[in-house]
Parts: C-alpha cells; sequence; structure tokens
C-alpha cells in the first residue's frame, strides 16, 4: 500500500482522455456519464461517481464540464463532437498519452484523419508498438465493422455498454501507470518521486476496477505493492543521505 506522505506534488501524470462523439462534446448532453468517466479515471477523486441510469435524477444536478484538472494536467477530458477540432487538439497535445474514446459513426471519419496526422500519438516512442488506445463506443458493431478492421492494431474491443468502456479505460490507465513508472525508475539517474506517484495512482485505479469488476487482481497489486516498497526504500535512503 502507498504512503501518501512520500507523493510529490510536483508530478503530474502524462494522459488524457479525449472524446470525439457528436453530442457528447456539448456541455448539456451526457453530463452525468462525462462526471462518472472524469471523477472514476482520476486517482485523485476519493468518490468516484457511479453509473446510473439516464432517468435518473441526478443527472440534473451534475455539473457539465469540457475541461477539468487532474493534477495540474488542464484538460482530463477534452470533449468534441467536430473532428477536424479534435485532430487539431490531438496535434497540439502529441506529447500526451492519449486515450480516445470516439462513436462507431463519427470514428469512421476521425480515426483515418488521425492517422495521416497524427499517427504517432498511438505508437509507444520507445518500443514503437501501436497502443491499442481507441475505444470505439457503439450500439451497431456490425455496421462499422468494416472500418474498425483496417485499425484493429490501435482499437481497444469495441464497446455496447459505458460500464464496459469505462472498466477497461480505468485498467488501461492503470497499467499505463506502472509502465511509466517503471521507465522513470530505469532513467539515470531513476526519478523515484514521479515513479511513486504512478504507482499510487495505479494502485487506486487497479482498486477501483477490483470493485467494479470483483476482479482481485493478485497478480497487478502484488506487482505495484513491490515496487512501491521498493521505491519507498529508495526515497527513504535519499531523504536520510541528503539530511547527513
Amino acid at each position: 500500500m502507498c504512503n501518501d506522505a512520500l507523493a510529490s506534488n510536483e508530478e503530474t501524470p502524462n494522459h488524457m482522455i479525449v472524446w470525439l462523439d457528436l453530442h457528447i462534446g456539448r456541455r448539456e448532453d451526457y453530463q452525468r456519464l462525462k462526471a462518472a468517466f472524469s471523477s472514476t479515471a482520476d486517482p485523485e477523486s476519493v468518490n468516484p461517481v457511479r453509473l446510473i441510469d439516464k432517468d435518473d435524477e441526478a443527472i440534473n444536478r451534475t455539473v457539465g464540464f469540457e475541461e477539468v484538472k487532474f493534477e495540474g494536467v488542464k484538460f482530463l477530458l477534452a470533449a468534441f463532437s467536430n473532428v477536424e477540432r479534435c485532430v487539431e487538439f490531438l496535434q497540439n497535445n502529441q506529447e500526451k498519452r492519449i486515450f480516445l474514446i470516439t462513436s462507431g459513426q463519427i470514428g469512421r471519419a476521425a480515426v483515418p484523419l488521425i492517422m495521416e496526422k497524427c499517427k504517432n500519438i498511438l505508437i509507444d516512442p520507445v518500443t514503437n508498438e501501436p497502443y491499442q488506445s481507441i475505444y470505439v463506443f457503439c450500439h451497431d458493431i456490425g455496421r462499422n465493422a468494416d472500418w474498425m478492421r483496417q485499425y484493429l492494431e490501435y482499437l481497444a474491443p469495441p464497446f455496447v455498454f459505458d460500464k464496459d468502456l469505462l472498466v477497461r479505460l480505468i485498467r488501461d490507465i492503470a497499467d499505463y501507470f506502472v509502465l511509466e513508472s517503471k521507465r522513470l525508475l530505469a532513467a539515470k539517474p531513476p526519478k523515484n518521486s514521479a515513479a511513486y506517484n504512478r504507482l499510487s495512482w495505479a494502485y487506486t485505479l487497479y482498486d477501483r476496477y477490483r470493485t467494479m469488476e470483483e476482479n482481485p487482481l493478485k497478480k497487478e497489486f502484488n506487482e505495484v505493492n513491490n515496487l512501491l516498497s521498493l521505491v519507498e526504500l529508495e526515497i527513504k535512503h535519499s531523504l536520510s543521505n541528503d539530511e547527513n
């Protein structure tokens, strides 16, 4: 388990959730769903919003947003209804790790343009392997199978239900934090505080995934706990040396 006293607020995660849909980009639409994705995927949110039925009265009490803060990152969830504006935004944020949510209908036009204009946001700069970080939300997968088949390397499995997409997104962001922490630890010199923060965020997200899916994730928690213990010792050792 992580020790909050060792976490540094100077380091911020490098991920961004971008949602492109004809309706999701409008502030007045899908407010509760956008809030659920934002707060649940944010490790600093202690009260994740549960997905609720669309006729729940709580929808009307949810504050809509397009931009929110996530540990200093201005765009945790950026929503668009226009393909060109979304692609321009992606081009201007190519240093970020992008998790892109779109619909089957708009994805048909958007994904080829993204591949043409800023394909590198979908490729790991270290391994040169493609990320499966495009999440297609659609009720009729068969109608969109033709274009999706062309980009299977970059697509997560398509989703019919919002909860399925949500839990996959949480899991993928947690996995990303673990991978990023390992790379930070391998740096010369190691970036222990930054790695510790990401491991702490990964722990929180895995815990939420475990709750939603009733999956113990023993392997993942063992790895994170072992890495946290290792980094904690390194940070304490470094602090001790500074005091001496």
